[in-house]
């Protein structure tokens, strides 16, 4: 799992607040941004939904973020049905510090319906030349046990949703790195 993702059991919203997640969720999909790309070379597309600032529910993630010890920014995230993510690495932002993120799965309810978040290695070719580079999936995260993952997103991944559903996350990102987060983890320094 590392050095690509750490899972975190310790770490949960109570059922009250993810219900009132979902309830929120559903609420107010409409009025969230969302992007997408051209189909690749396989037909697949990636549509990514986000929760502008104006409609996060702040005072309930507040239930978890306010646990951390270290600044980390608020996003919900999501994916429309039957989505293959894009291969790639976040980049460094300063508004929205996405080097690391503690992710928590939100919708669907069921967790067993929640697609996966692979990481891979370019084995041959160029990113730049997406279409033709060859990637190595080395190691999948699934959510079924999980309540919250540590992601490294400076390591190649990409999220999946081949389902009939959305797919909404609850993520807490920081610019702290992999290697420095999960050590903050191991040494119970992360969160109360």
């Amino acid at each position: 799992m590392r050095p690509y993702c750490q899972f975190i059991k310790e770490l949960s919203f109570t059922p009250e607040t993810q219900v009132k997640l979902v309830e929120h969720i559903k609420a107010n999909k409409d009025n969230f941004a969302y992007t997408g790309t051209l189909p690749d070379k396989y037909g697949k597309t990636d549509w990514n939904w986000y929760c502008p600032k104006e409609f996060q529910p702040t005072e309930l993630m507040d239930e978890v973020g306010k646990r951390f010890k270290v600044p980390v920014h608020y996003e919900i995230l999501g994916q429309t049905p039957w989505t293959v993510g894009k291969i790639h690495k976040d980049q460094y932002n300063p508004v929205v510090p996405r080097i690391s993120v503690i992710s928590l799965p939100i919708y669907p309810e069921d967790r067993s319906k929640i697609g996966p978040t692979k990481f891979w290695t370019l084995e041959s070719g160029s990113y730049d030349d997406y279409d033709n580079a060859v990637f190595n999936n080395v190691y999948t995260a699934t959510y079924e046990t999980e309540t919250a993952i540590i992601f490294n997103l400076q390591e190649y991944h990409s999220a999946m949703n081949e389902t009939d559903d959305y797919r909404f996350h609850c993520q807490f990102s920081t610019d702290i790195p992999f290697d420095e987060i999960v050590k903050l983890y191991d040494t119970n320094q992360l969160f109360v």
